[in-house]
Parts: structure tokens; C-alpha cells; sequence
């Protein structure tokens, strides 16, 4: 690991991520997470030229929407909401599949096992999008009636939702990946002496699995940040979506000023008021390069150079010569004659 924090390309998608967060927790710490306001604008003689929205301009370098709200301001309050259900759902839909992956691994029936592997990779050919939208609908759309579950409710429904929509694609990998690793000769030997699925699971299959995983992990992330994203403009929106059914209402709006729902709310805008609708998406893509930028240092860390040796100890031969164990060549030196036949 100390290979791959030393990595450009992960240094630069990780300091990204951390800069973000950091800003959306001290816009709400030291800020109370204040939205600055401006309806109107005024030039040198106090006349007004211009209302709400605002294009980008040196005070507000991202706009404001129709009520006069600062977008960077609403993009640092719902960066910290994004990400924080981004990492929560893609840490259990990575738990499940893992668990699950390297139980189909290790699973001995072959026509169950064909069952499973069948229905799994069906989801590669539906979009997961259309999935989460048709499960999530009925919770996360308010009613007339107004919601049948609170916000807590809503939020963990959704989390595990994602997380579970996420788990058949990712656990067949993780078992392609695993049953690799079975294959191998000392697999072979270990399970001769007797050695417990439990034990090579432990003893081998995790060590040669983890650095996949590392490489994995950050995938879960990047489709999560997707789905949001493309639920956001389907106008299902993180924790849900605030619907009014009376004569003259707003369109529906987010319970948060997370990512997607300004996405979700603005992006039918992008024609004539393009700036509402580049900000968040300008934010989910720099997430997004971001995270596939660690996940490229991740690989490249792990993966050693061609030409690389590993620097082992020096070793002693008997007369005490020091040997220090690097690229050798052979010659004819290195061999002696034991026999004329």
C-alpha cells in the first residue's frame, strides 16, 4: 500500500474528494451552512438591471437560482449529503457482494450454482437506473397524502436498495476472481492435507484477493454516483421527492440540496439558464474522474513494474560471503563440475 499513496494519479483523485468534503464541512460548521442571497441586480446609480436567476458572475462564480440563492453555496451543502450516501451505499453493496461472491465461489452444486450465475447476470443488460427507479418510485415519490415513512425511513430504504441492486454484478466478479485463485496448484495441495474451505479462504484466498478488491471498491463507488445522478433526473431524489399536488405549485423539489436534486431540478433548464444545471453536473463529474483517477493510481501501485525486483535481505553463504540477492545473471562461475561421465 505504501506503493499506491505515493501514486500521482491517486494523490491527485483523493486530495480532490478530501478537498470537497473538507469544504462542505466547514461551509457547515463555521457558515451554519448559510445560502447567500441575490434577487436583483443593481448597476452604479442604484437602478436595477437585472433578477433572478443570475448568470455566473465574480460574487457568485456559479450563479443563482430564481430565488436569488448562491448555487456554490447549495453545491457545498450537498456535497457532504452526496457523499456520505455514496460511500454508505457502496460500503454494504460491496460487503454483500463480497460475501456472497465468495460463497458462489466456494458453493459445490453446480446446478444451483448455474441458477444463481444465470439470474445474476441479467442485471448486466438492464440498466441498474431503471431497477432502482421502479423499487424506489413508490417510497420516495410523496403521495397526496404525504409520505408513508420518515426521512430516516426513507434514506435507509434507498441506502440498502442501491446496496442490494448493486450486489449480483459485483459478486460475479468477485467469484470469477475467487475461482481463479482455487485453481492454483498450492490450492490444490492444501485441500490434499486436508486443509478446511475455511482455512483456505483465510489462509489464501484473501491475500490474493484483496489487492482485486481494492481495484473493485472504487467501481461500486463510480455506479453509485451514477444512479444517483441519473434518479436525480428522473426526479427521485435522495431521501425524497417533495411533491405538491395543489393548483399553483413549484415543481418537485428535494428534501436536501444534495447533488441530484439540483441536477434533477435544473437540468430541463440547461438551454437558457445552462449555469443552474453545469454546476451539479460539473460536480458529479470531477467526483467521478476523481475516483476512477484513484482507482487508476490503486492499480498501478499494485501492479509492479516490468523489469522489478524485489529487495530481499542479504543473505550469508557458508563461508561468509555476502550475496546481496538482485538481478543476477548466470555464467559459467556460478557452476562447478561433479562428474567426468
Amino acid at each position: 500500500m505504501s506503493r499506491v499513496i505515493r501514486q500521482p494519479l491517486f494523490i491527485l483523485g483523493f486530495l480532490t474528494i478530501f478537498l470537497i468534503t473538507l469544504a462542505s464541512i466547514i461551509h457547515a460548521t463555521h457558515f451554519d451552512s448559510a445560502i447567500p442571497q441575490t434577487e436583483w441586480l443593481k448597476d452604479s446609480e442604484g437602478n436595477m438591471i437585472a433578477g433572478a436567476p443570475l448568470e455566473p458572475a465574480k460574487d457568485y462564480p456559479f450563479g443563482t437560482d430564481k430565488y436569488g440563492n448562491h448555487m456554490l453555496e447549495q453545491l457545498l451543502q450537498g456535497a457532504k449529503y452526496t457523499f456520505g450516501a455514496t460511500f454508505l451505499t457502496s460500503l454494504l453493496g460491496f460487503s454483500l457482494a463480497f460475501l456472497s461472491g465468495t460463497l458462489l465461489a466456494f458453493w459445490k452444486k453446480q446446478g444451483s450454482k448455474a441458477m444463481v450465475k444465470g439470474i445474476s447476470s441479467s442485471f448486466y443488460f438492464v440498466p441498474l437506473s431503471i431497477i432502482a427507479y421502479n423499487i424506489l418510485h413508490p417510497v420516495l415519490w410523496e403521495p397526496p397524502e404525504g409520505f408513508a415513512y420518515p426521512l430516516t425511513g426513507r434514506v435507509i430504504y434507498e441506502i440498502i436498495m442501491l446496496a442490494v441492486i448493486l450486489t449480483p454484478t459485483t459478486a460475479l466478479l468477485i467469484a470469477d476472481e475467487t475461482r481463479e485463485i482455487l485453481k492454483k496448484e498450492f490450492i490444490e495441495s492444501s485441500i490434499t492435507l486436508g486443509a478446511s474451505p475455511f482455512h483456505i479462504f483465510k489462509k489464501h484466498v484473501i491475500p490474493h484477493l484483496q489487492p482485486r478488491l481494492f481495484i473493485i471498491f472504487p467501481r461500486i463507488v463510480v455506479q453509485v454516483l451514477l444512479i444517483i445522478a441519473h434518479l436525480g433526473i428522473f426526479q427521485i431524489y435522495f431521501g425524497g421527492t417533495s411533491v405538491c399536488y395543489d393548483i399553483f405549485c413549484d415543481p418537485p423539489m428535494p428534501i436536501a440540496n444534495e447533488w441530484s436534486g439540483l441536477l434533477g431540478m435544473y437540468i430541463k433548464q440547461i438551454n437558457y439558464q445552462w449555469w443552474l444545471a453545469i454546476g451539479p453536473l460539473a460536480c458529479f463529474t470531477i467526483s467521478i474522474l476523481a475516483v476512477n483517477s484513484m482507482a487508476a493510481g490503486i492499480k498501478k501501485g499494485l501492479t509492479p513494474p516490468i523489469g522489478y525486483s524485489k529487495k530481499r535481505r542479504t543473505q550469508k553463504i557458508k563461508r561468509g560471503t555476502p550475496i546481496h540477492d538482485t538481478t543476477y545473471t548466470l555464467d559459467s562461475r556460478d557452476f562447478k563440475r561433479v562428474s567426468n561421465g
